[in-house]
């Protein structure tokens, strides 16, 4: 289904508009060292990143809903579109974890902080990895299509680059792994 081609794409480019304000704020933070400053916009981050999260959980939803229809319909291929978009999201997710340090420094700066940035770091971490689960689904709706369509058979090569999907980190890898598999298979699919 191209139309997750396409919602891949759109949740990639969210993802890194999601952090501007946060760069922004955390440029400020830096550079203002006066303490006054540094509490309000810790909050002004903390709510940024709250709202700007709740406005790509639609796009995720929308990644998940058209890889279970494409379970039932369609033969078209994503892998190719997920490996891009997984690796085009390192640097997000590298910028992600400087971010959670930064909630984590903030704790040992301001002794206020200490009940909101583990909630921050928390919220981080659960939000990341449904974007993550978000660009791997495709790539597992595509093998179950496959599978139920009898145009592959089980593999253990398979089912590693599946665990590797659901994995933080290795989820690179098992797009890479999965991509190399369905190319090297030449599975019937629609071109790229």
């Amino acid at each position: 289904m191209k139309a997750n081609k396409i919602t891949l794409i759109i949740q990639t480019i969210a993802m890194y508009i999601m952090h501007l304000p946060l760069y922004a704020l955390l440029i400020f933070m830096v550079a203002l060292k006066e303490n006054d400053l540094q509490e309000p916009l810790m909050k002004a981050m903390f709510i940024t990143f709250l709202v700007l999260t709740v406005l790509i959980f639609p796009i995720c939803i929308l990644n998940y809903v058209l890889s279970i229809v494409s379970i039932f319909k369609g033969t078209y291929n994503p892998s190719k579109v997920v490996m891009i978009c997984k690796l085009a999201l390192i640097p997000w997710y590298v910028l992600n974890l400087y971010i959670c340090f930064a909630f984590v420094v903030s704790v040992f700066g301001n002794p206020f902080m200490f009940i909101g940035a583990p909630l921050a770091i928390t919220i981080l971490v659960c939000t990341t990895y449904i974007y993550m689960l978000a660009t791997s689904v495709p790539d597992i709706a595509f093998f179950i299509n496959q599978i139920v369509r009898r145009k592959i058979k089980m593999r253990a090569s398979f089912v590693f680059s599946l665990l590797f999907l659901l994995i933080f980190c290795l989820d690179i890898v098992g797009g890479i792994m999965f991509f190399a598999q369905t190319k090297e298979k030449r599975i019937d699919s629609q071109s790229l």
